[in-house]
């Protein structure tokens, strides 16, 4: 018990140090505006009393713990109310009356909610299979080159993830009317494809370097041709990061706001899409029971993937994560790995 207050003492420590930071900004906002009343002076001497006495009385890495759980309650408390309200029987959304399904049922039979579900699903299944075999072909082929070839191709894998998704929209959005393309699931299929590729191919990259070479030189050794070392050493090896980049490819294409809406064109609504447009009208139940549905399918898109990743890096004692260089100091295999390398072509 004594634990939990202390760790609960960190929790209010940092938020009357950010109330101090925000008191403080709000009294420079007013003064700059000429706006000062006793309040805000009342606040503002509080504010910096908070924000020079509170970090001398409690260690920083403990205020930055308190300041972690705000952080996570900012971001996740939000979706929790909106998942409990999904339960509720009334047709408040602002009042919980009781637990019940009404509302997810109600929107299972939407037509418009379940034809959003349809083309997501169509479009998230297309886009990870192609970006998978697109992503994973990239990756062997820029694992194998040179420094001065492969800089070019990260170059440009590494602004698709970087540049801001309303760049990448507008551009998608640009390219497809001067090409003379009508929007619709293509157009959608194509955009989310080009960024689901980029990240197969540092997942799945990252996963061939920390692999090493030494399995596949001693099936050459032996005999195997380079498809059947392929086929028998390197792609099982890589499955797990294949079968995990699929997965977080389905789960960007399947949520995907801003691409899709600049890519879509009209009557081709996707499931997040739908849940926008219908939010514009104010807030409904059935639209909180969409977005729970929605909100559980992509957790466990993302949930599979860190299994499949966590449970490859334990079973071979590799680290997996995102690879930036494409390069790792090969590790030697274990002898018994090694012999039971096989040399049928």
């Amino acid at each position: 018990m004594p634990e939990a207050l202390r760790r609960a003492g960190y929790v209010l420590a940092a938020t009357a140090f950010v109330a101090g930071l925000i008191a403080i900004a709000t009294f420079v906002v007013g003064l700059a505006g000429g706006e000062v009343s006793v309040r805000s002076a009342v606040a503002l001497g509080l504010g910096v009393a908070a924000v020079v006495l509170i970090p001398r009385a409690i260690a920083l890495p403990s205020l930055l713990g308190g300041y972690a759980v705000l952080v996570y309650l900012f971001l996740f408390f939000p979706i929790v109310i909106v998942v409990v309200y999904a339960f509720n029987s009334g047709n408040n959304t602002a009042v919980f009356e009781g637990l019940s399904l009404r509302w997810f049922s109600r929107a299972l039979g939407d037509e418009t909610i379940t034809s959003a579900i349809g083309r997501s699903l169509q479009i998230a299944l297309a886009s990870a299979l192609i970006a998978t075999v697109f992503g994973t072909a990239a990756a062997l082929a820029l694992s194998r080159v040179s420094r001065r070839i492969r800089a070019p191709f990260d170059t440009l894998v590494f602004l698709t993830l970087v540049v801001p998704e309303l760049v990448i929209a507008i551009s998608a959005l640009i390219f497809f009317v001067n090409a003379g393309f009508d929007l619709g699931l293509a157009t959608m299929f194509v955009g989310h494809t080009v960024f689901n590729a980029s990240l197969v191919l540092l997942v799945v990259r990252a996963r061939f370097a920390s692999m090493g070479s030494t399995l596949e030189e001693a099936s050459r050794d032996l005999g195997a041709s380079a498809l059947g070392t392929f086929r028998q050493v390197t792609l099982p090896r890589l499955a797990p990061a294949i079968v995990a980049g699929a997965l977080l490819s389905f789960t960007f294409s399947f949520d995907d706001v801003v691409i899709s809406n600049f890519t879509a064109g009209a009557g081709n609504d996707t499931w997040p899409l739908r849940i926008l447009a219908g939010l514009r009208f104010g807030l409904a139940p059935d639209l909180n029971a969409a977005a729970t549905m929605m909100l559980a399918i992509t957790l466990l898109g993302l949930g599979g993937a860190a299994l499949v990743l966590r449970r490859a890096a334990r079973t071979q004692g590799e680290p997996v994560g995102l690879a930036f260089t494409g390069e790792a100091a090969p590790a030697p295999a274990p002898a018994e790995e090694r012999l039971s390398v096989g040399a049928r072509g």
